[in-house]
């Protein structure tokens, strides 16, 4: 069995999976790439790449040596073969003709978006937001308030995450009194559209030289970002740091492979393993030597994508592509084309539902239970031998036991818009539990758990879904499995708060079948 826990890409000797594997880095080529330099790409709903270009022409500041023009964000459709189209100017509103725009990111629950504006003379910067329409597009981007922008410092690179309790928490750089040297990296809560107190990330994470281009990988919960600190392999490095808000484990360099002599910045991650949650794929900017430039390389980064072989370690892929018919001529946001990776899992505290019980059947919705779980995190990790083990219990409450949730209440959002618009739904769902007691009882405790999640459609949104599971336009294929194994040993002086045992106690989504 593959523990359906979420590593970070491999960060040497950290908290990644200790595998020497081998990623590719291609150097994309025309029109992607130009004489000019280009950064910070990244793929939105799977149906868009977005990156930031600053063409020939594109700076009358010495630094870029590239003639008069602005940055501007650049967008390349995906087809469905996963070629990309021919990029062209933002679609979505967000560039100026008056300032540098750049370094866009994505919250990936709400569609809105964060970015860079630069003046092109003296190159202070800021941040602005566009908040997501509810049909499609994004409303006129407008400054982001509070005390994150300031006349006296620069802010810029902005990384979206979200919390335990669902609040946006927005990564960023800047040059801002405080930190530890040059460039920080900082953070702040966005709170009623408004950025809340800016706090630096610590020394685990900055140091006296700078740190730029952070990304927030929110499934694995860990920190990718650049720096030119010593002992790297030369300029700025890619590293990585698990944790959250000033909470960090010690930024390690990332798998040597990825970076170079030259500079490598703007890491992001466009896809994961399906059960892993392995980074198996994404995009970089480089001044490698094979970039394009016509004048001096160490002004003009270009986009890179890497990849890793995931075959080498037995892992398959199950994404399941969920397609709405639009038609082909229109921009595709991220509402016209949804991916959901398959299995979804969601997890319980040991013998819930109803402890005790030898029932099939359950009165409880999955939510109450998620909610009393959640609420043991620390409990659970006071149980834990030493701070190594800890830190991955936090990160399994953070990840899974909320994240994984929020995951399937998307999940449920879109297939209450597939009911409304006539198809039929069959959700397909196992159950598990771990092997603490008899297998007759496991099995009974793995139909509760499948009912937890029914009990969940149920209720959903006052009832919603009543007529389509009465007419059997949304069906539920239930699968209790009873008891699976662990695979590694307890890191716990109690196996019930042990990491593998909290693994094997779960329901997995399937897949859905459509109709």
């Amino acid at each position: 069995m593959l523990l359906a826990f979420h590593f970070p890409l491999l960060p040497g000797e950290g908290l990644g999976v200790r595998l020497q594997a081998q990623y590719k880095v291609v150097h994309l080529e025309k029109p992607f790439n130009t004489t000019g330099s280009e950064t910070g790409a990244l793929v939105v709903g799977d149906t868009v790449m977005v990156y930031s270009s600053m063409q020939e022409g594109g700076s009358r500041n010495k630094q870029f040596n590239l003639g008069g023009g602005v940055m501007q964000v650049y967008q390349a459709r995906i087809a469905r073969n996963g070629k990309m189209a021919r990029p062209k100017p933002d679609r979505w509103g967000i560039n100026s003709k008056r300032e540098h725009t750049g370094n866009v990111a994505l919250d990936p629950f709400t569609h809105d978006l964060y970015f860079t504006r630069g003046d092109i003379e003296s190159l202070h910067c800021e941040i602005f937001f566009a908040k997501r329409k509810k049909r499609r597009g994004w409303e006129k981007p407008v400054k982001l308030k509070g005390p994150v922008n300031s006349q006296d410092y620069t802010s810029t690179h902005p990384a979206v995450g979200r919390l335990a309790d669902s609040t946006v928490i927005l990564y960023f750089v800047s040059d801002r009194p405080g930190g530890l040297g040059g460039t920080d990296i900082w953070y702040t809560l966005i709170k009623n559209g408004r950025s809340t107190e800016c706090i630096n990330l610590g020394p685990l994470v900055n140091s006296p030289d700078d740190e730029y281009t952070p990304f927030y990988d929110q499934r694995n919960g860990v920190l990718y970002f650049s720096s030119n600190r010593p002992g790297g392999k030369g300029g700025h490095d890619i590293y990585c740091a698990a944790g959250q808000r000033n909470t960090w484990q010690k930024a390690e360099p990332v798998c040597g492979c990825l970076n170079s002599e030259e500079n490598d910045l703007y890491f992001t991650i466009c896809s994961h393993d399906t059960l892993t949650g392995r980074p198996l794929s994404g995009f970089l900017a480089s001044n490698r030597r094979d970039s394009y430039f016509s004048v001096d390389t160490a002004c003009c980064n270009d986009l890179y994508r890497w990849n890793i072989d995931s075959s080498e370690f037995g892992i398959q892929h199950t994404e399941i592509a969920v397609t709405t018919d639009t038609d082909s001529s229109e921009f595709q946001t991220p509402d016209s084309e949804i991916h959901f990776m398959f299995p979804l899992f969601l997890y319980f505290h040991n013998d819930e539902p109803d402890p005790q019980s030898r029932e099939t059947a359950t009165a409880t919705a999955y939510p109450e239970c998620q909610r009393r779980y959640a609420a043991l995190r620390g409990e659970y990790i006071a149980h834990q031998q030493n701070a190594d083990d800890s830190a991955m219990m936090a990160l399994f409450f953070d990840t899974c036991v909320v994240g994984n949730f929020n995951h399937v209440e998307e999940l449920l959002d879109y297939v209450e818009s597939l009911l409304d618009d006539g198809h039929s739904v069959t959700i397909n769902i196992a159950g598990f539990a771990s092997p603490v007691y008899q297998n007759d009882y496991n099995l009974n405790l793995s139909h509760r758990r499948i009912g937890t999640f029914i009990n969940m459609i149920r209720a959903w949104r006052g009832g919603v879904f009543d007529n389509a599971l009465d007419s059997g336009h949304l069906r539920i294929d239930q699968r209790p499995h009873g008891a699976v194994s662990p695979t590694t040993a307890s890191q716990s002086t109690d196996p019930v708060y042990g990491l593998p045992a909290a693994l094997a106690r779960r329901i997995e989504i399937l897949g859905c079948d459509i109709k």
